[in-house]
């Protein structure tokens, strides 16, 4: 049987991943409709900054993830 610490991890990494895929979908789409159809960037640079914005965005919600749940270790 599993303990409390090793349940509240799997809760903790369930949300951290399931917020990923709701949240960084459509800022996704967003940062490539801006720098493909407005900023008209080529394909490597469209690469760069996507991914620069969606690391920034991924450290911001897990570390927002992470804060929660220490709340309660």
């Amino acid at each position: 049987m599993m303990n409390q610490k090793k349940i509240e991890a799997i809760k903790e990494t369930f949300v951290t991943v399931f917020t990923g895929l709701i949240i960084n979908w459509p800022i996704s789409l967003g940062f490539l409709y801006l720098c493909i159809d407005v900023m008209e960037l080529s394909t490597l640079w469209t690469s760069i900054v996507v991914t620069i914005a969606m690391t920034l965005v991924a450290l911001l919600r897990v570390f927002t993830i992470r804060m929660y749940y220490s709340k309660y270790d």
